[in-house]
């Protein structure tokens, strides 16, 4: 298997849309592919494709590989951009990407190396492929994937770095707080809008860790510098997977609007920050007087936000500097008659996941509030013992006369999926490095994917003989 096979595939159903919930055509594709060269072919109702190719005579005895890939891909555009015109591939400076759009080698690229695979002329043991719609929305495919899979080890071929072999990664899901708006006739004499500016911000998984500060986190311990007050209203947060960069609540108090900006200068002056946090600033506004949240409610609130976990909770042993354990308080919501607090929880030890939301469960209740979880995901726990780990680490070693960096990432992948419902499977993650995916700027570096097919083929050869 060559670069320029695996290319020449990618670009052939590049022209396909592949937007995730519009998997359709593609899954059609891939149906024909494998009738087209005589390979078994299934296809379930969410459009998953599994592909197998028998075993050469000679290696019957050796253990099936499962390669896996995601057929679908973010798609965005610079400008309004029908994806079933297909993706405009260019080539500058040694890399390849798109023409205004996301390129979608996230996970293209991967499926392309297991379509070569199928089709090679190297003499393997059973190979299976395993390619999953809806990866990037919510693992729907994998989620419902419930073929039969007899192989062994399974390569997951959706990492974004040639010097990264993933071993394990988190497992998570939403928890989900609410708290009853029970309004009371108290008050207080004046009404201020505080909004929280200027944070950066950043992924709630691989950015965790970064020390950045949390817009809802913010705001209330700056509550903490007042007399007394009453929430009013609160909102804050846009997405789960985020580190809320903005905050605005509003509250009664009988504090001067100078007293609150003065409090706000010390506030801020004594907050440990980030240089890309260095902006931080709090926006007090007078506001009309409006009906605020009664005492017993406005202090179960503030406790509760001030009890909820954000950020690292635990690092895996063994493993400097790599989070086991997060939560992120991500989003609040105003509703008609209850504030919706949505927290985003993430964990590579299944135990650890599960007292994390029944941490969450027993806070909420503590504070008159409820707590539910949705949206799980599974964990893909790191395992020292990986027959599969030993051997990539090896055929890395031998084709770039270096060690491969071996991680456990704290965000998701299908891994954790399969691992969890195939319980003797061997897994790793590995493929090319790209750069800016999910963004019109993704590229993906060509001399980076001639390296890693040396890798991959390296690591066949090695499960071969």
């Amino acid at each position: 298997m060559d670069k320029n096979t695996v290319l020449n595939y990618f670009k052939d159903f590049s022209k396909i849309n592949r937007c995730s919930k519009h998997e359709e055509k593609i899954s059609d594709y891939l149906e024909n592919f494998a009738n087209n060269n005589s390979l078994e072919c299934k296809r379930d109702k969410f459009n998953n494709i599994y592909i197998k190719r028998e075993s050469d005579k000679s290696l019957e005895d050796k253990p099936g590989i499962i390669l896996q890939a995601h057929m679908d891909m973010v798609c965005v555009s610079d400008e309004d951009y029908d994806f079933n015109d297909g993706i405009k591939i260019m080539e500058k400076d040694g890399f390849m990407f798109a023409d205004k759009t996301s390129l979608g080698a996230d996970n293209g690229i991967g499926l392309a190396i297991a379509m070569a695979t199928l089709t090679s002329n190297y003499k393997l043991p059973q190979i299976e492929a395993v390619v999953t719609t809806s990866e990037e929305v919510d693992m729907s495919g994998a989620m419902n994937f419930d073929y039969d899979l007899s192989g062994k080890y399974f390569i997951n071929i959706d990492s974004e770095d040639e010097n990264e072999l993933i071993v394990g990664s988190s497992g998570g899901e939403n928890v989900n707080v609410e708290i009853n708006k029970n309004y009371g006739s108290e008050s207080l004499s004046n009404f201020y809008k505080i909004s929280v500016k200027g944070l950066k911000g950043g992924h709630s998984g691989m950015e965790i860790d970064k020390n950045h500060k949390n817009a809802i986190k913010v705001v209330f311990k700056f509550l903490e510098s007042l007399d007394d007050y009453y929430i009013c209203d609160f909102k804050a947060g846009s997405k789960d997977n985020a580190i809320p960069t903005n905050a605005a609540i509003i509250v009664s108090t009988d504090e001067s609007i100078d007293s609150l900006n003065k409090k706000s200068e010390e506030f801020i002056s004594k907050v440990d920050l980030e240089d890309f946090d260095k902006d931080l600033r709090l926006l007090i506004e007078d506001v009309s007087p409006q009906k605020c949240l009664d005492k017993n409610t406005t202090e179960n609130f503030s406790g509760l936000i001030g009890e909820l976990n954000s950020g690292v909770i635990s690092y895996i042993e063994g493993l400097d500097e790599t989070v086991e354990t997060s939560c992120n308080l991500a989003i609040v919501n105003s509703l008609d008659d209850k504030f919706e607090i949505i927290l985003s929880t993430r964990s590579s030890n299944h135990d650890k996941l599960v007292a994390l939301r029944e941490d969450i469960v027993s806070k909420a209740n503590k504070h008159n509030a409820t707590a539910f979880d949705y949206n799980y995901y599974p964990t893909w726990e790191f395992n020292e013992k990986s027959e599969l780990m030993e051997v990539a680490k090896k055929a890395f070693s031998k084709v770039n006369d270096k060690e491969v960096d071996v991680k456990v990432i704290h965000a998701g992948l299908e891994c954790g999926v399969f691992a969890e419902k195939y319980k003797k499977i061997d897994c790793i993650s590995i493929g090319p490095t790209m750069h800016d995916v999910h963004t019109t700027k993704e590229r993906l570096d060509i001399e980076s994917l001639e390296r890693f097919i040396k890798f991959y083929n390296e690591i066949l050869n090695m499960l071969t003989n």
